[in-house]
């Protein structure tokens, strides 16, 4: 009964709408006694409150406070990946006013009365995050709240999805997983919750994660000018610091907490066409018909609802899709892969006869009666259920609809095997919709509120698990892919989601407009996912709902073919916007940067790689590569692929020019391999079939061939451009792996690197040996020198390099028109030294 009480009590938090506006909280008392553990402190208040701080790292500390009447539960996260940090070195000291611990790189300082915790550079001593008011508690409704200093001139970056700008200085976000089609800037909450921030102030950045998953709020300057504060309806003040001071420090770290992207098959990568939607089976061939006649590269076709039987999830319509095998099996002789769309809505069943149950169901026709995803999990009590023990029931696409705990590790097993149902018809990826989840009957989730989630025998709210519940299905999904195709990556794609997503899914950020507002949109949003962990993102191009013009189409592929996730998407009732429909002009433009993105996939490859290992995203706002630069503390209208490409899409309908920022330094202008010095704004032309896109000088390209699919030929010749910085120097590196496999988890895999740098009497480029045992097919090295320089003569590992036809594969090297050195060479796998004097 205590339980149920307690349970009862944390959902009137998240009902109670006069908790929108402000709380009457109880702070926390002054400190009473403290206690030393292994990793730090535990205090003990004057009101019974106690705070533990706990060192995992130098540069990443844990804060968590229970306040009295909380109960205390298991110290378990569904967002974070690592637990096992070694033990940091740590010194603790204090005085009659403070209770300081000091790591190599953080000092964190306890006041006693009252208690307020403050992070401190252990060099500078500078303070780069402090409680501008003590952590509080309203013990009647378990509103939590925290509050941060707020400087004057700060800066927060982050949150995960939100419809806003990049910089959110001024702004109040709502963490609470919210079906919002149609969503404009400003439209607060959207389909994703992710509790963390990157603030920055003087050049000097820090982190926090409020691990909490109740409904929450961040307010970051909007309704005072001394603090931003955190609240949430309930839960556990329990948040993490991570100190920079730089932004990619901070966002590896966080990364590490949280887990990072793992590899998804390469064909991820390939241009994507889905629609709400494709049937029957012979329009999906047509589509994919259509792409090969207009000679447009395709990879990916998707099924949205209409593919199963009467919307029932893991079937298949008999009349619109009587054979999936041989679909399937016809568009892989095309290089098309099938994704399905998987809602976590389980049709609801009526009773048996003279059977009775408090979720009682309408009549359904006799080819329903029979279903065996509801059968198995009503068998074995997979399906929520609410405090009086009735199934919960909602409505969704098919009707009345159950949905499953997926915090049981028993029923995420069993959802993860319901995928052999595509699988084994050849399905090669699951699309997670619908998982907020949304419900037709009460989006807000109001009337869900006594909805119980098992959460490891914990019994916890549906208040508690609605930001959680996509998360858990995503990797239930995941999971269960690994199992059915061991020998393959799995590719999930999810609507909604949680801190940690990352790990299982590709995030979509839902259901957009075709407008330029939303394209505009994109970059930002795109971006601050980026910062909070989530790599692999795109938006439905050129937006799902609404018609776009021909424009709107071309800009969107021109920004759209450097995001991770390139994927055309339009609701049932809308106008087609497939490349080809407004006629060949337009289809002529699209299909240049599709072609560009496949020729530049040994690029985004490497850069996704990077990604997987370093949690830096390939698709980056400016001032995560140019943190010092003021001028890119706010842009969000421009972006940079990795470190080195700079692309400033045109965003306005009728602009044919715009202006662009360079920072610092060398750059060259993509297109024509001019040289430009950074530093400035430019005004540069933009006629429709032209994207303005740049070379951050110092970096190596590597590239390959155009083709119509991922794997229709091999990368041969490897083209590797290098465009020298002001000191003539370059560098970069090509990563490898058979792109389909986990092998590359156990070390399958083969770096390439090369750098270029000016010697005695001219430049000297470098092929280190590659690292790695995977091996690729027999290919070509190309080596294409930006370089102002003037070469006379080039030796291979010190014997002359004969001059050579730019038709020829034998290796030597020739001088274009342009006046550019191109060097080729037979990939033998051993490390070679090029002189050019």
């Amino acid at each position: 009964m205590r339980a149920c009480v307690s349970l009862l009590t944390g959902l009137a938090v998240f009902t109670c709408p006069a908790l929108l506006g402000g709380i009457a909280p109880q702070p926390v008392g002054d400190v009473l006694a403290m206690v030393r553990h292994d990793r730090g402190l535990e205090l003990t208040c004057t009101d019974g409150t106690t705070v533990r701080i706990s060192v995992l790292a130098p540069d990443l500390v844990r804060v968590r406070a229970l306040f009295p009447g909380q109960l205390p539960s298991t110290d378990h996260s569904w967002a974070i990946a690592r637990t096992d940090w070694p033990a940091p070195a740590w010194r603790l000291a204090e005085d009659a006013a403070a209770i300081t611990l000091t790591t190599a790189e953080l000092e964190v300082v306890v006041q006693r009365q009252p208690l307020l915790v403050s992070f401190r550079d252990a060099l500078t001593h500078r303070t780069l995050n402090a409680d501008q008011r003590p952590m509080a508690r309203d013990p009647a409704t378990g509103r939590i709240a925290v509050a941060k200093r707020l400087g004057l001139e700060e800066r927060f970056y982050g949150l995960g999805e939100k419809a806003a700008r990049l910089e959110k200085r001024r702004g109040r976000f709502t963490m609470w997983n919210s079906d919002t089609p149609g969503y404009v800037e400003g439209t607060d909450p959207i389909y994703q919750s992710i509790p963390f921030y990157l603030g920055m102030e003087e050049g000097q950045a820090y982190g926090i994660f409020h691990d909490n998953s109740f409904r929450s709020t961040f307010d970051l300057g909007f309704t005072g000018q001394d603090s931003t504060d955190f609240t949430a309806e309930g839960g556990a003040i329990d948040y993490y610091f991570f100190h920079g001071p730089s932004l990619q420090k901070v966002l590896g770290r966080y990364t590490e907490l949280t887990g990072r992207m793992p590899l998804p098959p390469l064909w991820a990568l390939g241009n994507q066409q889905s629609r709400y939607s494709y049937y029957p089976a012979s329009m999906v061939e047509q589509i994919a018909g259509l792409y090969r006649k207009h000679d447009l590269p395709l990879d990916v076709l998707y099924l949205d609802i209409h593919y199963m039987n009467a919307y029932r999830v893991f079937t298949w319509d008999p009349v619109r899709f009587p054979d999936p095998s041989a679909l399937t099996a016809h568009l892989a002789t095309q290089g098309v892969k099938v994704v399905t769309i998987v809602d976590p809505g389980v049709k609801l069943q009526p009773p048996a006869a003279g059977a009775s149950d408090a979720a009682s169901a309408p009549e359904l026709a006799p080819q329903d009666r029979s279903y065996y995803v509801f059968n198995e999990g009503t068998a074995h009590d997979y399906f929520l259920r609410r405090l009086d023990g009735s199934l919960y029931v909602s409505e969704v696409w098919p009707g009345k609809s159950l949905f499953v705990d997926y915090t049981r590790e028993d029923a995420r097993r069993w959802w993860g095997g319901l995928h052999r149902a595509l699988t084994d018809h050849g399905v090669a990826g699951i699309w997670t919709d619908m998982n907020e989840p949304s419900d037709f009957i009460d989006k807000s989730g109001a009337t869900q509120r006594d909805v119980v989630f098992d959460d490891r025998g914990s019994k916890s709210s549906y208040a508690q698990h609605r930001n959680l519940f996509a998360l858990n299905m995503a990797r239930a999904t995941y999971e269960g892919l690994e199992r059915l195709q061991p020998d393959r990556r799995p590719f999930v794609i999810t609507r909604a989601g949680y801190a940690g997503i990352q790990r299982f899914a590709t995030v979509w950020t839902g259901d957009n407009n075709a407008t330029w507002e939303s394209l505009r949109l994109n970059i930002p949003m795109f971006a601050s996912l980026g910062l909070s962990g989530e790599t692999f993102v795109g938006a439905d191009l050129p937006g799902f709902i609404g018609r776009a013009s021909p424009e709107l189409l071309v800009r969107n592929y021109q920004l759209g073919f450097l995001a991770p996730l390139l994927r055309n998407h339009a609701a049932i009732d809308n106008y087609d916007h497939e490349p080809w429909r407004f006629g060949p002009v337009y289809t002529d433009i699209i299909r240049k940067y599709l072609q560009l993105r496949y020729r530049l996939l040994p690029f985004l490859y490497t850069t996704l790689e990077e990604a997987h290992r370093t949690g830096m995203p390939l698709f980056r706002p400016l001032v995560l590569n140019f943190q010092d630069d003021a001028n890119t503390a706010t842009l969000d209208d421009q972006f940079m692929v990795g470190d080195a490409l700079l692309a400033a899409p045109v965003l306005h309908a009728g602009e044919r020019a715009r202006e662009v920022y360079l920072p610092a330094g060398r750059w060259y202008d993509f297109w024509t391999n001019a040289p430009l010095d950074g530093g400035r704004l430019l005004r540069v032309d933009a006629p429709l079939d032209h994207a303005p896109l740049f070379v951050r000088g110092g970096s190596v390209i590597p590239s390959t061939v155009a083709m119509n699919h991922v794997g229709e030929k091999p990368w041969n010749p490897l083209r590797f451009d290098v465009y020298p910085d002001t000191a003539g120097t370059a560098s970069g590196s090509l990563y490898e792996d058979d792109g389909l496999s986990p092998a590359y988890r156990t070390g399958a895999f083969r770096r390439t690197s090369l750098h270029f740098a000016p010697a005695t009497s001219g430049s000297v480029l470098s092929l280190d040996a590659p690292v790695g045992p995977y091996q690729p097919p027999a290919r070509n090295f190309e080596f294409r020198l930006h370089s102002s320089a003037t070469f006379t003569g080039i030796t291979l590992d010190g014997r002359p390099l004969a001059a050579i036809a730019p038709t020829a594969v034998t290796t030597g090297w020739y001088r274009d028109a342009a006046g550019t050195v191109t060097l080729r060479l037979a990939d033998d796998g051993r490390a070679h030294t090029f002189e050019l004097r």
